[in-house]
């Protein structure tokens, strides 16, 4: 089995540092731009890291090479960006219920984070369906 590639392997690691070090000095209420950044970047990385973990299964395992368009991979990275970034607003309103004192979770708040989420979802997909060679970057 090839290795993850370089781009989702270094995006992941910054992504880890920018969520550990938000934690650890309060950086995700400091500003809008690093709050909106984690949760752009958590999310194009996992989804890449799923989607080149699912495409080298398929490719090994059924030897699928379907062609896709840029627009379907988009949209389902889109779909998995909006679910997961939902799921996550839900842990951060149940965290601001439990911890009113330390979690800032207002409804505006939550709502650009999903569409942050939404777009590194979509992003991650698009990427890794034209890494594999599947989609082509201009066909939607």
């Amino acid at each position: 089995m090839k290795k993850i590639s370089r781009l989702i392997l270094a995006a992941l690691l910054v992504s880890a540092v920018i969520d550990l070090a938000g934690f650890a000095f309060g950086l995700f209420y400091a500003g809008v731009f690093y709050d909106n950044l984690a949760h752009f970047l958590t999310t194009f990385s996992l989804v890449a890291l799923a989607a080149e973990l699912y495409l080298r299964y398929e490719m090994n395992h059924r030897g699928v090479r379907r062609r896709v368009t840029a627009g379907r991979a988009l949209a389902l990275g889109a779909a998995l960006g909006l679910i997961g970034g939902a799921s996550w607003e839900g842990v951060e309103a149940v965290l601001d219920l439990a911890f009113p004192a330390t979690i800032y979770n207002p409804a505006v708040d939550s709502a650009v984070d999903v569409m942050f989420g939404v777009a590194g979802g979509a992003l991650g997909v698009w990427r890794t369906a034209i890494h594999f060679g599947l989609a082509s970057p201009y066909s939607l």
